[in-house]
C-alpha cells in the first residue's frame, strides 16, 4: 500500500508530490520501523526545529505578582515540537513490513488533543512514544501561502536525525529555499529520487 498523504483544498497538489517523493526516498533509504505524518495547519519555520517549549528561568524570582522570566527550551533528549492542538490538523501512522508501510493506528498519538501547558511538553521526550521512528511535520494551507514547511525527525536508540525544509512554489512547481540542520542539496536530492 505505501505511505500516502491525502490531499485537502487548502493543499497544493504539486507540494503534496514533492513532500509524498520525499518520503518516499527517505523511507526507502533509512527503513524506519515507524512513520508519523503530522500535518500542521499553515506554515511553521525553522525555529521549532528541537524546541522543547518555555519554562521558567530557574531562578524563581517573579518579575512582578503575576509574572515570571520565560524561556525557550531546547532539550538535548528530543521532545515533541509544542505545537498547539488546534494547529494540528492529522495525525496517521505507519509501520514497516517487509519493503512498504501499512498505514495503523498506533495506541499513542504525539501531539495531545487538549491544550496544556508549555512547560508539561519539557519532559515528553520522543523516545518515550517510540524507541526508533520517524516523524515527519509538514505545512497545510499551502494553496494561499505559497510556501511549505517539512521538519523530520528520526530517531533511533542511539541517535537522531533532525533536519527542517522550507519551500516556495514557482510557477507550478515547489522549490527547497531553505533548511536547517540538514544541507539543501541533500534534501533536494530526496525530492528527486523519490519521483
Amino acid at each position: 500500500m505505501g505511505i500516502h498523504i491525502a490531499i485537502t483544498e487548502t493543499d497544493d497538489p504539486a507540494f503534496i508530490e514533492a513532500l509524498t517523493a520525499l518520503i518516499r526516498s527517505y523511507t526507502a533509504s533509512h527503513t524506519p520501523e515507524q512513520v508519523w505524518l503530522i500535518q500542521i495547519d499553515n506554515w511553521f519555520d525553522h525555529k521549532w526545529l528541537k524546541f522543547s517549549g518555555y519554562g521558567t528561568d530557574g531562578s524563581g524570582v517573579p518579575l512582578d505578582r503575576w509574572d515570571t522570566v520565560k524561556v525557550e527550551f531546547y532539550r538535548d533528549n528530543l521532545t515533541f515540537p509544542p505545537f498547539n492542538p488546534n494547529r494540528v490538523m492529522s495525525q496517521c501512522s505507519y509501520v514497516r513490513q517487509e519493503y512498504d508501510y501499512l498505514e495503523v493506528a498506533l495506541r499513542q498519538l504525539p501531539h495531545a488533543t487538549l491544550r496544556q501547558r508549555s512547560e508539561s511538553n519539557l519532559n515528553r521526550r520522543i523516545q518515550s512514544l517510540t524507541g526508533a521512528g520517524c516523524f515527519v511535520w509538514y505545512s497545510g494551507n499551502t494553496v494561499a501561502n505559497g510556501k511549505g514547511s517539512v521538519m523530520l525527525y528520526d530517531v533511533k536508540p542511539s541517535n537522531a536525525e533532525c533536519w527542517f525544509a522550507a519551500f516556495t512554489r514557482e510557477e507550478c512547481s515547489w522549490r527547497v529555499t531553505a533548511t536547517k540542520g540538514a544541507d539543501r542539496r541533500y534534501v533536494e536530492s530526496l525530492v528527486g529520487a523519490g519521483r
